[in-house]
């Protein structure tokens, strides 16, 4: 039983692994040409921060990241999402405990996004639900700071409550991996 057990486990770990590079799954990166001034843009599709540093702990946070070429050199877009309809506190509300050190940031919008996404049928019916997101303003170095820390906790601060986890969890499907990914690719298109 146990050995059936180990092999679903890793069965799973590896599909996850392969679906990585499949649009619309967790830190997929796709990139787009603009027709209207030939700029690039990359975006990577939310990726989970998982409660605890195991990669099974399930995950109430979700980050993405935004870059264009004609932001500023430095500037990359970094995007929370939170599972269901939750307005995220004013002011700074994501945290990020870098080693140690706290660094706060503050929405690039007073108002929450709230958006709905629709059931999924496949072999079974995943209901689907409303995601609320804000967006936040941060450099290339910090993205590389938290990518290369030992320990990084992430706290998002709602109106009422707050979501947290640990995003050195390098396990499939987790933003670190991502953001890894993401930082490549800007390297090599700026």
């Amino acid at each position: 039983m146990r050995n059936q057990q180990f092999l679903l486990v890793t069965f799973l770990l590896a599909v996850l692994s392969g679906c990585a590079s499949m649009p619309g799954m967790p830190g997929y990166i796709s990139e787009e040409k603009s027709s209207f001034d030939g700029s690039t843009q990359l975006s990577m599709e939310p990726a989970f921060v998982y409660r605890d540093n195991d990669g099974f702990s399930g995950s109430d946070l979700k980050l993405s990241l935004l870059w264009r070429s004609t932001m500023e050199n430095d500037d990359i877009v970094l995007e929370a999402f939170v599972d269901g309809a939750h307005s995220f506190a004013r002011g700074e509300s994501l945290h990020f405990n870098v080693d140690g050190e706290v660094v706060s940031f503050k929405a690039l919008e007073e108002l929450t996004n709230i958006d709905y996404e629709p059931g999924v049928y496949s072999t079974v019916y995943v209901p689907g639900g409303n995601v609320s997101s804000k967006r936040y303003l941060v450099s290339r170095d910090f993205i590389t700071r938290i990518l290369e820390a030992s320990q990084v906790g992430v706290r998002l601060d709602l109106r009422r409550s707050f979501v947290e986890g640990v995003f050195s969890d390098t396990t499939s499907s987790s933003a670190h991996e991502a953001f890894g990914a993401f930082m490549q690719k800007v390297e090599q298109k700026s």
